[in-house]
């Protein structure tokens, strides 16, 4: 059944991946100066979101803020997974990678390096805060809606 929390949550992760994106931008010089990385990073977000965070709300308040926690860190994973496969096309174009298997161990070098520029204090404390300020915020608007649903 489709219910109103699934947009939501979409909504607000992707308002955070914008605050995330801009946080980490100066972070990682990898990071391409156009604004795709922040739209992106928007984007993927939003689509965990959506598959993710959506589905967990309606449980317990520790819980959607367990589960919020989790699709910011599937959210960071995602977008360095991404980034780094842009990482590695464009590495391949520059004529950096010889072979195929050059491109494949450098996949895993670059996504590491994606994700250990990021554990950065300030920047993870963005973070930890902003999801649990988004498990709060959906757990509640997802207990209004319901008690809304149930009363008619």
């Amino acid at each position: 059944m489709f219910t109103l929390i699934r947009p939501l949550a979409a909504l607000a992760l992707g308002i955070l991946g914008l605050f995330a994106a801009e946080a980490y931008r100066p972070l990682n010089d990898l990071v391409p100066d156009t604004a795709t990385f922040t739209y992106w990073t928007i984007g993927l977000s939003a689509l965990v979101g959506w598959l993710f965070l959506g589905g967990q709300m309606g449980r317990a308040l520790w819980y959607s803020i367990y589960a919020s926690l989790q699709a910011v860190v599937l959210a960071a994973v995602v977008t360095s997974a991404v980034f780094s496969v842009y990482r590695i096309f464009l590495l391949g174009y520059r004529r950096q990678y010889r072979e195929p298997m050059d491109a494949f161990t450098g996949y895993f070098e670059n996504l590491v390096d994606f994700l250990l520029a990021g554990l950065e204090r300030d920047f993870l404390i963005l973070l930890g805060v902003g999801a649990v300020v988004v498990g709060l915020v959906l757990h509640v608007v997802h207990w209004l809606l319901e008690r809304r649903r149930l009363t008619r």
